[in-house]
């Protein structure tokens, strides 16, 4: 089996005012899709990493960009998400499952699909890498900071808010786990 640690940076409206409300709510764009293909075993095969032009939400929230250094001048050289999903797509392959630290990323990515018209069923299993963090590491039933995880193990990061490496860092994180004991407490 192989697993597909996944990462998405999103820009969200100005205002709520300004918030996407049909045909749904639309919490965030996808700005970037950064993932690291993985074995059973957790060593890397492969990277994945696409910058998205925004179509709903053109301009970047100054508080997205501050966190992510993304700009709008660097997104205008984006793909359109259409065609960064189906390159997304085509890298996972056909069997795989997703890691991402919390669930969020699941949930922007159906919203985002969902918005686009495109189809959420290819999305396959899923797990939580910061329920299995606590599940083995901290043992109290709340969630942790990837940054907060990567100093538990002692491990350096790589610039965190960037989709690539906080794609990098999860796997990081999971070397130093068992993961695959953890899954039943995990899937999501």
């Amino acid at each position: 089996m192989q697993y597909i640690v996944l990462d998405l940076e999103w820009n969200q409206p100005v205002s709520k005012q300004k918030m996407v409300q049909m045909p749904i709510r639309l919490r965030g764009e996808i700005i970037q899709i950064g993932a690291v293909k993985v074995d059973e075993n957790m060593r890397t095969i492969d990277t994945f990493n696409i910058l998205i032009k925004p179509k709903y939400y053109e301009k970047m929230n100054k508080r997205v960009q501050q966190l992510t250094d993304i700009t709008d001048a660097q997104l205008e050289t984006g793909a359109p998400f259409e065609i960064a999903f189906e390159r997304f797509r085509d890298w996972c392959g056909t069997t795989f499952e997703f890691v991402t630290w919390g669930p969020d990323d699941i949930y922007m990515l159906e919203d985002n699909l969902l918005i686009y018209g495109l189809d959420i069923d290819w999305i396959p299993a899923a797990y939580d890498a910061q329920v299995i963090f606590d599940d083995q590491v901290t043992m109290e039933d709340r969630n942790f900071s990837l940054g907060y995880a990567m100093y538990k193990c002692g491990i350096k990061p790589l610039k965190c808010h960037d989709a690539l490496n906080d794609a990098i860092n999860t796997v990081k994180v999971l070397t130093h786990l068992d993961v695959a004991s953890s899954f039943d407490v995990a899937a999501y």
